[in-house]
């Protein structure tokens, strides 16, 4: 773990330059100062003893002859083991001596002593030793943290060599005589008072240099070693996961919260590697992250998944992975928040938005997702699929009669008889009130889906007791099947729904095959799309402008553009009743471009009429969103009319969204970068999660109509159009409820902090003229405008 921690410290104060290498920390311990100074020591020793020997015998071959007596050389033998012998016990020993500062005073005077003898002995005030004096000198500096008392060993030094100078020249201890050097110079007062000045002044000022030298070294020192440890207590304390990983894959640090959510003691880090606490599933993904960063590269990858604790439990993290380099080591540094929490509460929305909260079955959004897996099975396998649509007959008695507490304990005995009857690969779930449908997948032949649907009635026949009632309560079942009558799961569910009520007709308690003659709507169909292709050439299509309305002061904040077909003889159609077909023809594209070049030729007409700046939100379809120019048109339009990008708001659902989120992100971000408000229309049908809404360049969350209808009423809508509402408070988005009716829908939303709503209860869709009144005249206009259309 140390060397892990030490690798990142001392990585990170060399990025910021406060150290050069780690020799520095050194100087901030006196025991390190002790050993630096007893290898220096060793080194002279080692030069003096080489030199010595090298000048004894050079002197003894020359004509000079050796000239020193045995009891001189015993001296200096006798002092230079002695300077072995101490040195080596401070070498040895340091760490186990308490009392380092005093021994470093007697090491300076030790050395200082023994400096003063052999300068005697190589002649005194002629000798060439007096140098090592200014050593000294430094090594106090080393070893002193105080400058007055570096300044004193300088002065003492001086002293020392000046004493001994007076005392060869009094006559108390013998010069040594040196060859080649004149003998009269110990006895010459000018020449031995100049020789000490000169010494004692170069000792002062080495002394004192040093002495501020090593100062400077050691605040800087100090200054190194506080960021060091604010670093390390930073990265001990901080509330993300911090590890480091070797080029082997295994753990080198970890911090405190890694330990303490992983359950993992500091001791138990060496040799666990980080494939060992990922989940199996995640692995690849995750070491792909950690070996970009061993490669090199400096942004490394995301890390995303599950952690293992010592204990077995799951951690959720993500985070980050990057790479640093020490000491020529490549190390892969990852930082992970703990995300578990959040996870949770995502998986809860995705249950609450997914599945009907009283039964625990798939909810219609979540049903046709299974269906869609079946259809794409089926088309694989070329098997029948069959689509069953079912109504409890007069359950609205049992609601009325028993309560509904009861008509609830009945809904989940049904469903889970239903559940009972069927195979793995099967499906069903709750469309809503007593209205159920089943999947029956891979199906060999038509006669199969038919034996399961008298079983479900044999099943549901069976009496239930409920609250000491005995009940008994049949079923009504349509039927169709994938392809033979349609590959569209909403299609197949609203003919499948249909036979439903051809089954209803027949009695009850029975089922139906759907056929062709039960479809009421298909001349209506054939019509629409027969003069769907000449519309646009002639005009038929209108917009209306539906206001969007600020709950705060009920301002109108901005409209949504809304397209209508004229039709001749089928009169006013919403877009429900063509925009498919158009899509379906390829005429979506030509219909787009019409509505945008319309809503911005309106917008335009209202900046000349100061009546801006207002912005007009436009839908834009799955097959809009997949043109390559597309972000060019919208950019040639806004020119054309002279328009800011912030006039345009482009709306998109969420299942379009996610279709390819990949490809959506690229655009929407584009259109974003433009200045275009974008928002995600229908939210909360689809299967986005927080993660994604991240990556989407959105402002705006539009929650669903379908969460709004019964929001008053249902409990479960009302769950989720409060976790989308804190979705978007927690994301930093704009949150707009579409489809508000009634003054109770008003005040839910009110309640919860909704930001903007737009429906019926303020206004329908107006004709360009109206809206033009509207926001000339404001709110009063918008609500007798209201007021005439509903009184129409």
């Amino acid at each position: 773990m140390s060397t892990g921690r030490d690798a990142i410290i001392d990585g990170s104060l060399m990025q910021n330059n406060l150290l050069e290498d780690d020799s520095g920390a050194r100087f901030a311990d006196l025991e390190q100062r002790t050993l630096m100074v007893a290898r220096a020591r060793w080194l002279l020793l080692l030069l003096f003893g080489c030199y010595t020997g090298i000048a004894a015998v050079v002197y003894s071959q020359s004509r000079y002859g050796f000239f020193l007596s045995d009891g001189q050389v015993l001296f200096l033998l006798a002092g230079g083991f002695l300077a072995l012998v101490y040195n080596g016990l401070l070498h040895k020993l340091r760490h186990r001596m308490t009392t380092l500062r005093r021994l470093s005073v007697a090491q300076i005077l030790i050395d200082l002593a023994l400096v003063t003898m052999v300068v005697h002995f190589s002649g005194g005030a002629v000798s060439w030793f007096w140098p090592v004096y200014m050593l000294i000198s430094i090594e106090a500096a080393v070893l002193l943290e105080k400058r007055r008392f570096v300044v004193m060993v300088g002065v003492f030094g001086s002293l020392l060599f000046g004493s001994l100078l007076w005392c060869e020249y009094s006559g108390l201890i013998a010069p040594v005589s040196m060859p080649f050097v004149d003998g009269g110079l110990h006895q010459d007062s000018l020449f031995l008072g100049l020789i000490w000045a000169w010494v004692a002044v170069l000792n002062a000022t080495v002394a004192m240099v040093a002495a501020f030298l090593m100062r400077v070294i050691r605040f800087e020192n100090q200054t190194a070693r506080a960021s060091r440890e604010r670093l390390v207590q930073f990265l001990d304390n901080a509330n993300d996961l911090i590890f480091c990983i070797g080029a082997d894959g295994k753990f080198l640090y970890a911090n405190h919260i890694w330990h303490d959510l992983l359950g993992y003691a500091p001791a138990e880090l060496n040799g666990l590697s980080f494939q060992d606490v990922l989940a199996r599933e995640e692995r690849g993904r995750c070491l792909m992250a950690v070996e970009a960063a061993l490669k090199g590269q400096e942004q490394g990858g995301t890390i995303e998944g599950r952690l293992f604790g010592r204990d077995g439990r799951t951690i959720h993290v993500e985070g980050s992975v990057t790479c640093s380099r020490q000491g020529g080591e490549t190390l892969a540094w990852g930082i992970c928040r703990d995300v578990t929490e959040r996870v949770r509460a995502q998986e809860q929305l995705f249950y609450l938005a997914h599945h009907d909260s009283l039964t625990g079955l798939p909810n219609r959004m979540h049903f046709v997702e299974q269906l869609q897996n079946s259809l794409a099975m089926a088309r694989r396998l070329q098997k029948e699929v069959a689509v069953l649509f079912l109504d409890l007959d007069r359950f609205k008695i049992i609601n009325d009669t028993l309560g509904h507490a009861a008509g609830d304990e009945l809904l989940v005995e049904v469903a889970g008889r239903l559940k009972n009857l069927l195979r793995e690969t099967d499906s069903v779930g709750r469309m809503g009130g007593d209205e159920f449908a089943v999947v029956l997948a891979n199906l060999q032949r038509q006669e199969d889906a038919e034996l399961v649907a008298r079983k479900i009635l044999e099943a549901l026949a069976e009496p239930v007791k409920i609250n000491n009632h005995e009940l008994f309560i049949t079923t009504s079942i349509g039927m169709v099947f994938f392809p033979r009558d349609d590959e569209q799961p909403e299609e197949l569910l609203k003919k499948a729904d249909i036979a439903m009520y051809g089954a209803k007709a027949q009695g009850r308690n029975n089922y139906m095959i759907y056929h062709q003659g039960l479809d009421q709507d298909s001349e209506r169909r054939i019509i629409i799309e027969s003069s769907l292709r000449r519309a646009l050439d002639r005009e038929e299509f209108r917009l209306h402008y539906q206001p969007k309305v600020q709950l705060q002061d009920e301002k109108i904040t901005s409209f949504e553009a809304l397209i209508r077909w004229q039709h001749p003889e089928l009169g006013l159609l919403p877009p429900k009743e063509f925009i498919s077909l158009a899509e379906e023809t390829g005429l979506i594209f030509a219909l787009g471009d019409w509505v945008l070049d319309q809503v911005c030729r309106q917008l335009r007409l209202w900046y000349l009429q100061g009546l801006g700046p207002v912005r007009v939100a436009v839908n834009l379809s799955g097959y809009q969103l997949q043109q390559q120019n597309l972000v060019e048109q919208i950019r040639q339009v806004l020119e054309r009319y002279d328009l800011p990008a912030e006039a345009l708001e482009i709306e998109i659902t969420e299942t379009v969204v996610m279709q390819n989120p990949d490809f959506a992100v690229a655009i929407l971000r584009q259109l974003k970068d433009l200045g275009i408000h974008i928002s995600i229309d229908d939210f909360g049908t689809g299967y986005s999660s927080l993660s994604h809404l991240k990556r989407f360049s959105v402002n705006t969350l539009k929650i669903d109509r379908s969460f709004v209808r019964e929001v008053d009423r249902n409990t479960t809508d009302a769950a989720i159009a409060k976790a989308i509402l804190a979705m978007g408070q927690s994301l930093d988005l704009n949150v707009i409820a579409e489809g508000v009716e009634t003054e109770t829908q008003l005040e839910f939303l009110r309640r919860h902090n909704c930001h903007e709503i737009q429906g019926f209860l303020f206004s329908r869709p107006v004709n360009p003229d109206t809206a033009t009144r509207i926001l000339r005249d404001g709110l009063t206009a918008l609500q007798a405008e209201s007021e005439a259309l509903s009184a129409g």
